[in-house]
């Protein structure tokens, strides 16, 4: 079903309050024909689409970001520390690809025996995915395949991920090695803050020669990223595809404009058509340009609330000159929105006392205030006394007086003093029927 952008399910992070983040759903205008997609403002901590987000699916040579992060963490430095590449790994790959028949198996070009610095194979990694180099670093950092994946599992669960199971370090295929969207943009984003991550998935072209063999070119096959190619993005940055005939094309990917910074996650964008011929084009760039070219014409930073503003009046006691107190908003609210959205939509939900005692300074912290937008509370603000109004002494000392009679002292007081007096009475009572049965007469003087 299609939502209009005015009923958008929005939610926002204030940029001048420190509001909780919210995600929200909105829906593009256009069909979507990758399985699974999510769409994240990195800036406002706002989910604006998803599709599947929580469905396991094949991620193909996505899985080398989980890689990348833990040859990151675990590596001193990426210049100094030197991997070998292990023999059997050489054999393992050339028996995927041409003994078995498993198809084209993307290599960096290296060799067995070959000794190269971790750094060198995070962009053999990361911009040609060479396979082999994912499996030398497992090596080198877990001692077998196998236990590297074990690392990867209790990494992707630490980060937050629910619905993850890696097998291996490099994404062939595997019945038991699935991922989903929302999980795979929790990597990226914990990926883009370590040290050297973008750099490397942000560069197109690196060259290296090993020691004692030729030079090697590896070449991004992020063609988002490249100039010349038809699906060039300038607004892009990074991060990595992936492709298998099971997991379909898949794709994540940074993008900046207009001061806003987006995560995208597509993953099981189609490699045939309902022919079952193979696409002339990758899916999942094709549609990573439109999901991009609508979130950055969609969405845009509005104010929804000024500062100052008068919002509210309350009852204002104990004052001779006024009955009620004007209620202006202590700051002022902007939020990522769609562009059909106006600060007239926006609802107001008062948390505020029912009456206020002067006297009152101006800027008093009173309550606050909820903004709704369709129905979903985006955030809140504080409410502030706009103007200072004194107390009238009569009214203070009539106030405290009632307050001590209100009191519960006052009333313990009182009952006390009552509770003596009728004891009093009753013990005058009693005496004087005393008096009267022993037949006591007072003596008449003569």
């Amino acid at each position: 079903m299609k939502y209009l952008c005015s009923l958008l399910v929005i939610a926002v992070v204030c940029v001048s309050l420190s509001a909780g983040a919210h995600a929200a759903v909105g829906e593009p205008n256009f069909d979507i024909s990758a399985k699974g997609v999510y769409l994240y403002n990195l800036d406002t901590d706002l989910l604006i689409y998803e599709k599947n987000a929580d469905e396991p699916m094949y991620p193909a040579s996505l899985t080398k970001i989980m890689t990348c992060i833990l040859a990151l963490e675990k590596t001193g430095d990426l210049d100094k520390e030197m991997l070998t590449y292990p023999n059997y790994i050489q054999d393992y790959l050339y028996n995927y690809q041409y003994v078995q028949g498993n198809g084209r198996v993307s290599t960096g070009g290296l060799l067995a025996g070959q000794e190269l610095p971790m750094r060198e194979l995070l962009y053999a990694l990361m911009l040609p995915s060479a396979n082999e180099a994912a499996m030398i670093i497992a090596d080198h950092l877990a001692g077998s395949q196998e236990s590297f994946a074990d690392m990867m599992n209790a990494r992707a669960r630490e980060l937050g991920c629910t619905g993850t199971s890696f097998v291996n370090p490099n994404g062939l295929f595997d019945a038991r090695h699935v991922t989903t969207p929302r999980d795979m943009a929790l990597l990226t984003q914990h990926a883009m803050d370590l040290p050297g991550f973008m750099e490397i998935v942000s560069t197109t072209t690196r060259r290296y020669t090993p020691s004692g063999g030729s030079e090697l070119v590896w070449e991004t096959t992020n063609q988002m990223m490249v100039e010349k190619s038809s699906y060039y993005y300038p607004a892009l940055r990074g991060v990595k595809t992936g492709t298998l005939p099971e997991s379909g094309y898949c794709f994540v990917s940074t993008a900046t404009r207009d001061g806003f910074t987006y995560l995208l996650v597509v993953m099981g964008a189609p490699i045939t058509d309902s022919e079952g011929k193979t696409v002339s084009q990758n899916t999942a760039f094709a549609e990573t340009q439109r999901l991009y070219d609508w979130v950055f014409d969609t969405y845009k930073r509005k104010s929804l609330v000024e500062r100052g503003k008068y919002v509210k009046e309350i009852p204002l006691r104990l004052s001779m000159d006024k009955d009620f107190l004007q209620l202006m908003t202590a700051d002022r609210f902007t939020a990522l929105v769609p562009n059909s959205v106006e600060a007239s939509s926006v609802t107001m939900k008062f948390d505020i006392p029912e009456s206020v005692d002067a006297p009152v300074k101006k800027g008093d912290l009173i309550g606050k205030v909820t903004l709704v937008l369709a129905g979903e509370e985006i955030g809140e603000v504080e409410l502030l006394a706009a103007e200072s109004v004194s107390a009238s002494t009569l009214l203070l000392v009539l106030e405290k007086v009632r307050a001590v009679v209100g009191s519960f002292w006052f009333k313990f007081a009182i009952i006390f003093i009552l509770l003596l007096i009728a004891f009093y009475v009753v013990m005058i009572i009693l005496r004087n029927r005393g008096r009267r049965k022993s037949g006591y007469r007072p003596r008449r003087r003569l």
